[in-house]
């Protein structure tokens, strides 16, 4: 018998795709009279290949960095993020090391296209694509060509990383909805936090290799806040990666965060068969159990896994540990940890990062600690003078 949820899912589905689907044969017929935005997210490839991704949108007029902002600028932002008008069926040109690639926008305004790699430099990691707007008839006002990032590990890379975003780098309480929407919608980039340490420590990660490693962020928030993730991490020195996120709608009711993570996990890891990964995640949802269960189907592709202790519930903590128990099978380290410096540790141990990691954690502890109280006098003084 079919169950109300998949009912209520498959429900969606349809009256998404039938919006999408009218919306966009509108939108085909507009003539857009300002500049447009296309979004460039980073891509990855391998010695073969590159993926290449991004969307096109009418411009939200969204600013970034504002020395001065009010929970209403920030409110006022939120909901241009996500009331974000696509440009379906738009005509783009990418190219890369020379070579070039016709595609097209899609119902949502999303591309994704991927192209041949030829000449990479010795040693590098990071490389730069374009994407080039035509002139077409629906276009009034010329359009500049946009840079994005390309992520390419050196062969001679001994490890990658995959992590997630909410909880585990950034404070959102995802574990209280009231609470991740009141960050979520009333709080700038400026003003999140991140845990303390973490990017002294996903630096070393990244860093401390003969050459780069990769970082992957695979997350459950959609591409909405994708500028958004993207300018805290810059602003909190936390290492560039390619992002994996959700598409916002009705039809994504379908897909668990489980199914998510798993499968764009699999993907990475199918990208580079001969690359291992730590896995870093934290316990309020199901990255123990999404990581667990890779370690059972791929074992030689997971060095280790920190798991970010957010959850108050004593059977949560067991449940982990458990699982800790069935990963150290396959001498895999599933490391439940408080703080950042406790995954440090381990990863010294282990020989992933020196030791001299530990003695900027220290500092970064404290340096985080005076930040936190500073940002939050900020909004409580914002708070009274509305």
């Amino acid at each position: 018998m079919t169950s109300f949820k998949e009912t209520l899912q498959s429900l969606g589905e349809v009256v998404s795709e039938r919006f999408d689907s009218l919306s966009a044969k509108l939108k085909q017929r507009l003539h857009y009279d300002e500049p447009i935005q296309i979004v460039l997210y980073a891509g990855y490839g391998n010695q073969q290949w590159v993926k290449l991704s991004g969307r096109a949108l009418e411009n939200n007029g969204i600013e970034q960095r504002k020395d001065e902002e009010s929970l209403w600028q920030n409110l006022a932002q939120a909901y241009q993020r996500f009331e974000s008008d696509e440009i379906p069926n738009l005509q783009l040109k990418l190219h890369f090391q020379g070579q070039s690639l016709e595609v097209f926008t899609n119902q949502e305004g999303y591309f994704e296209a991927s192209l041949p790699v030829s000449d990479l430099t010795a040693g590098g990691l990071w490389y730069d694509y374009q994407v080039e707007v035509p002139a077409q008839e629906r276009l009034s006002a010329a359009c500049q060509a946009v840079t994005g990032k390309v992520q390419i590990p050196c062969p001679q890379c001994d490890f990658g990383i995959i992590s997630d975003i909410d909880d585990t780098i950034m404070v959102t309480n995802a574990t209280s909805t009231l609470s991740m929407m009141r960050l979520t919608f009333l709080r700038s980039p400026a003003s999140r936090l991140p845990f303390a340490g973490v990017n002294t420590f996903y630096q070393a990660l990244t860093q401390s290799g003969s050459v780069p490693r990769p970082i992957f962020y695979v997350s459950s928030s959609p591409w909405n806040l994708y500028d958004f993730l993207e300018e805290f991490m810059e602003l909190n020195h936390i290492p560039l990666g390619t992002l994996f996120l959700r598409d916002f709608g009705l039809h994504t009711l379908k897909a668990s965060h489980h199914d998510h993570k798993s499968t764009y996990i699999h993907q990475i890891m199918d990208t580079y068969p001969q690359l291992a990964f730590i896995l870093i995640g934290d316990s309020g949802q199901h990255d123990p159990e999404v990581y667990s269960e890779i370690v059972t189907q791929r074992p030689q592709q997971v060095k280790a896994i920190y798991i970010r202790d957010v959850s108050t519930k004593e059977s949560r903590d067991s449940e982990i540990l458990h699982l800790a128990e069935q990963t150290r099978e396959q001498h895999i380290d599933l490391c439940l940890v408080e703080t950042t410096v406790e995954a440090a540790i381990h990863a010294v141990e282990r020989g992933y990062i020196p030791a001299s990691v530990l003695d900027q954690l220290k500092t970064d502890l404290a340096q985080t600690h005076s930040a936190s109280l500073q940002i939050e006098d900020v909004i409580q003084d914002q708070a009274h003078e509305k």
